[in-house]
């Protein structure tokens, strides 16, 4: 049938618009099929772009005969006027022009004279049926690509708002590989792309390390990070959008990857690390087989993806700088902690290592019973504060050989209440003062300061009061020695509902064991740094504006 016209310019004629000739080649059917002969499409100087062998009635192709010598298109189309010239005789050479713009292209053909009346008459037809179907394939361009940016402005305002939605995502908790999993993937989706990579910046080297991979590819880790490690200086203030990368970059292969968007998760010039995606697939809409595939672009990047993942690296670098800002003020914190836990030890050697102790066995508790992760750091940081109170009371009765008098005994009884009135002008720390203040409150009602009774202990007491008990027992006093472990246990259970939660004395007799590996640890070790786990865990941040009636205040 007919033959594809070559797009490509020809002597210095501007390149003609694939549809146009698509329809100029339809309308050069129409006349061959009604005149039965053949006719060609030439450019404004007279080149030939091909041409349509017409069709007979009895379908035998034609031969195709060569236009006349001499002949000048320009010059016909100077005219314009649409009109036969006698050539040969009987036949005329007719001249269609089809574009009066930037791509004159023409029909040329020889017909007979006698048709020379229904010529004019259909060409012009076909002429406006062509100039019509231009406008109709013009408008529906532009309502594609109306509809694609409508599209992509949906899908983007989906994730940004997925984002909003999920405040507890940029809990300080969660570092940017955790968040990574929760929206790279979708992203992936969003962009139409093979996969996303995020790299992490090492503070101190400032090396890159692959740290998440979205989606699915056959790019290899090695090859990214040559990628990052070419192009990530060329990317360091904005992305940067390759859409033709040479498989050897530098000496070094690149396979896999045919383009790519590089964007740095940096703020204030602090670089924390990088997002890279790779490889833009194809949308699933349909493509003429004139326009072809790659025509409108569907497999390279361009600002859409650019500006989405750069708006994936800033939501990452400012969730950094937070994490960076926070672990500060937790280091801070931490180290007044200990420094008032040193305090204590200072004053009454023989309880060195108390607090830690306790600390780490309200721990080991708060996990036996099933609460959540964050409640264990807290309980495990009140276990390190319990006895706070204590640098408020005289150096004499603290490190007193003897038993205690009553009067003795009742300082000792303020502890509590001192403790939370040192640490309630910390708001970081109020998560602290339930266990703080009713350590020594007993189930019964029998204890101190308050005298509560049951569950209006909060659970944090309760389970202070166990670890504490339970390492009091335990320890040497100058007055006394340690009593042994099974001794110990056995008052825990004696114990059990009436000075000590019955449910906080199961669980501790189900992992009794690692209670004491955790003390004998400490007594063999009293100069080992506090639980690396519990004080990494450890977010003060998460505690302004906490509420005292907690979990552990219920």
């Amino acid at each position: 049938m007919s033959e594809i016209i070559d797009p490509r310019p020809l002597h210095g004629t501007p390149a003609l618009d694939r549809r146009q000739t698509h329809r100029a080649r339809e309308i050069a059917t129409l006349l061959e099929r009604h005149f039965q002969t053949p006719f060609h499409l030439v450019t404004h100087d007279g080149t030939p772009l091909g041409t349509t062998p017409a069709i007979t009635s009895d379908g035998v192709r034609c031969p195709t005969p060569k236009l006349p010598d001499g002949f000048s298109l320009s010059e016909v189309l100077a005219a314009r006027e649409l009109h036969l010239q006698p050539i040969c005789g009987e036949n005329t050479i007719f001249v269609i022009p089809l574009c009066h713009h930037k791509t004159e292209l023409a029909l040329v053909g020889t017909i007979a004279a006698a048709d020379a009346g229904l010529a004019i008459p259909l060409a012009q037809t076909l002429i406006e049926n062509f100039d019509q179907q231009q406008r109709l394939d013009l408008c529906a361009e532009q309502l594609n690509e109306y509809a694609s940016q409508v599209t992509q402005d949906f899908e983007e305002l989906s994730w940004l708002r997925s984002l909003a939605e999920m405040p507890e995502l940029w809990h300080p908790h969660n570092d940017l590989t955790h968040i990574a999993t929760e929206i790279l993937p979708p992203l992936c989706d969003v962009l139409q792309v093979e996969a996303i990579f995020l790299f992490l910046t090492d503070a101190h080297s400032g090396s890159d390390a692959l740290a998440f991979r979205a989606g699915v590819t056959g790019v290899s880790d090695a090859s990214m990070a040559t990628l990052v490690s070419q192009f990530g200086v060329h990317a360091m203030e904005h992305p940067l959008v390759r859409n033709s990368i040479p498989m050897d970059q530098g000496g070094q292969r690149l396979e896999g990857i045919q383009s790519c968007v590089l964007v740095p998760i940096a703020i204030n010039s602090q670089r924390f690390g990088w997002l890279v995606m790779v490889n833009k697939l194809a949308r699933d809409e349909p493509t003429s087989d004139a326009l072809g595939d790659t025509a409108l672009g569907l497999r390279e990047f361009g600002t859409f993806e650019a500006g989405l993942l750069q708006s994936a690296g800033v939501n990452l670098a400012a969730h950094a700088s937070n994490l960076q800002s926070f672990r500060e003020i937790e280091d801070l914190v931490v180290g007044v902690i200990r420094a008032m836990i040193n305090s204590i030890d200072a004053k009454d050697p023989y309880t060195r290592g108390h607090s830690d102790r306790v600390a780490a066995m309200a721990r080991v508790l708060t996990r036996q019973l099933g609460l959540p992760k964050q409640e264990e750091h807290h309980v495990y940081m009140a276990g390190l504060l319990h006895d706070i109170g204590k640098i408020g009371l005289p150096d004499a009765v603290l490190s007193k050989p003897g038993r205690l008098t009553d009067e003795e005994f009742a300082q000792v009884k303020l502890h509590p209440e001192i403790g939370v009135s040192i640490l309630q002008h910390l708001k970081q720390l109020h998560f602290a003062l339930p266990g703080v203040l009713h350590h020594h409150e007993s189930f019964d009602g029998s204890g101190y300061p308050h005298g509560l009774a049951g569950e209006e202990i909060p659970l944090m007491g309760r389970i202070l009061a166990v670890a504490d008990a339970y390492d009091a027992m335990t320890s040497n006093r100058p007055y006394r020695t340690g009593m042994p472990r099974e001794k110990a246990t056995a008052i825990l259970q004696a114990g059990s509902g009436q000075q000590w939660d019955a449910r906080i004395i199961e669980a501790f007799m189900h992992c009794a064991e690692e209670i004491n590996d955790v003390c004998q640890f400490n007594r063999e070790h009293p100069d080992a740094p506090l639980d690396a786990a519990c004080m990494t865990g450890f977010s003060p941040w998460d505690e302004i504006g906490f509420a005292v009636n907690s979990t552990f205040s219920q």
